[in-house]
């Protein structure tokens, strides 16, 4: 069997999405050596020539696996493909049985079977946290959830539940399987790089930290109302607030939040972390906080824990599920409730060391080999 697999965010392992396709692909090919699997690009706008990248292809070099040449953009594609008979559109496909989109997109595909991974619908419940052109775009490929796809992978069960009642899926259709984490989390390095890292991104040992893109959705106004209010406190006066990951969007009023705050020199926003530096940082942390207003998964809440940090996220969504009792959880829409679950953590060392210990268990129940092993079962019952 032939297996197509979009890989458009392979080079972008700034966000879930990009994380998810790589770790899958990588694993897959490592536990199958029954299927062929081509990886394409031409879904998003994602070129051919990124494939050049010497250093990520040589993660995956496997008789199994190809990476598709085929030197079109999407929307040149798009029309060639409405243009094309069944017969050039398979030929276009490489003769695939089994197309799985990672991220979101669902092409029209005929003789060839299609699985859909749907991570989110944050776009459907948050609509005015995303920009007007990833509204569309995603709105417009999901509409067809119902009619196209054999099969739709969710990362959670509240995803599943979210799917299965705003497009009225078919209980048989949906299928979970978790999210990994990798073990980089969970090796220490040395003294050396950690320092090394700490200090490339100054900002010393003793530090909070939040690991997203900077966007409404993440809480970011409320996280910072509630740093501002440990910092008052003359014991916690020269702790920071550490925010990793991409520049988001609609992101104005978190920055305008933090200069009403008069708190510019406590908080940094380090931007993209390489994947080889972001265990360090985590590693360093005090606590992790992700009290997030709604998430298909919530990766980070296991890097974290992977990484030896207490963690706090929300009570609501996906979350709880991922966490199981290995955190503290609270109402993201309590301001109040963040602080006093942050600076509990900060003051009661045995709290900490309670939840260290819950958050090693607790990311055993997931890896990414489990995660292949299940989607290859997905494929081969097709």
């Amino acid at each position: 069997m032939k297996i197509g697999i979009d890989v458009s965010r392979y080079f972008d392992l700034s966000g879930g999405i990009g994380i998810y396709a790589y770790n899958l692909l990588k694993n897959l090919i490592k536990i199958d050596d029954r299927n062929s699997y081509t990886a394409y690009s031409y879904f998003y706008n994602c070129f051919p020539e990124k494939w050049k990248d010497e250093k990520k292809l040589s993660e995956f070099s496997s008789d199994n696996l190809e990476f598709s040449q085929i030197k079109l953009p999407t929307w040149l594609l798009k029309r060639k493909w409405n243009n094309s008979s069944i017969q050039k559109k398979e030929e276009i496909l490489g003769n695939v049985d089994i197309i799985h989109s990672t991220a979101y997109m669902i092409p029209e595909f005929f003789n060839t079977k299609l699985v859909v991974t749907v991570h989110d619908l944050s776009f459907l419940f948050f609509p005015q946290y995303h920009t007007k052109e990833n509204y569309e775009l995603v709105l417009r490929n999901l509409v067809y959830l119902n009619s196209r796809p054999e099969i739709i992978i969710c990362d959670s069960s509240q995803t599943k539940k979210d799917v299965k009642k705003y497009f009225h899926v078919p209980e048989e259709k949906l299928k979970v399987i978790y999210l990994g984490v990798d073990e980089k989390f969970s090796k220490d390095n040395g003294k050396d790089k950690k320092t090394e890292i700490i200090r490339k991104y100054s900002i010393g040992f003793d530090y909070i930290l939040c690991v997203s893109s900077i966007e409404p959705r993440k809480n970011f106004i409320r996280i910072i109302g509630a740093f501002s209010e440990i910092i008052k406190r003359e014991k916690y006066k020269n702790l920071k607030l550490v925010c990793a990951g991409g520049k988001g969007w609609k992101n104005t009023e978190i920055y305008q939040k933090v200069k009403e705050k008069n708190i510019e020199e406590k908080i940094k926003f380090l931007g993209f972390i390489p994947e080889d530096e972001l265990p360090f940082i985590y590693r360093q942390a005090k606590l992790f906080l992700y009290p997030s207003l709604y998430e298909g998964f919530g990766l980070p809440i296991l890097e974290a824990m992977a990484s030896g940090v207490p963690v706090i996220t929300s009570n609501i969504s996906s979350m709880p599920e991922v966490a199981g009792d290995a955190a503290i959880m609270v109402d993201p829409y309590q301001e109040e409730e963040i602080f006093k679950a942050a600076l509990a953590l900060l003051e009661k060392g045995y709290r900490r060391k309670e939840l260290i210990e819950k958050g090693y268990k607790n990311i055993k129940r997931f890896s990414w080999e489990k995660t292949a092993k299940k989607t290859l079962e997905i494929y081969e019952n097709l």
